[in-house]
C-alpha cells in the first residue's frame, strides 16, 4: 500500500497527475515511471498547504534518449497513478 503522495508538475507549472509510492528515499536526478515512461525529478517542493494530501511536489521532465538514462534506468522506480492528468 502507498505511503507517499506526490505530485507531479511540469517546468511550466502544468499538472501532470499523481504518484504514489511507498519508497522513502527520492532525490532531484531520481527517475521513476510514470504513465508507461520514464520521468526524472527536477525539482522537489515541500507542499505546504494543510488542504492537500500530497508529501511534496516533484517537478519533473520526461527522461528520454540520453546516455546519462542508460545508465540511472536500472534505478528507475515505480508507483501508482489513480488519477493521472494527460
Amino acid at each position: 500500500m502507498p505511503l507517499l503522495r506526490y505530485l507531479i508538475i511540469d517546468e511550466d507549472g502544468r499538472r501532470i497527475g499523481r504518484f504514489e509510492t511507498s519508497e522513502i528515499d527520492w532525490a532531484c536526478g531520481d527517475v521513476f515511471e510514470f504513465e508507461g515512461g520514464s520521468w526524472r525529478i527536477v525539482e522537489i517542493l515541500p507542499e505546504v498547504s494543510t488542504m492537500v494530501a500530497y508529501n511534496a511536489v516533484w517537478v519533473a521532465t520526461p527522461a528520454v534518449g540520453s546516455e546519462d538514462d542508460e545508465v540511472t534506468a536500472p534505478y528507475a522506480r515505480t508507483g501508482s497513478h489513480p488519477d493521472a492528468v494527460h
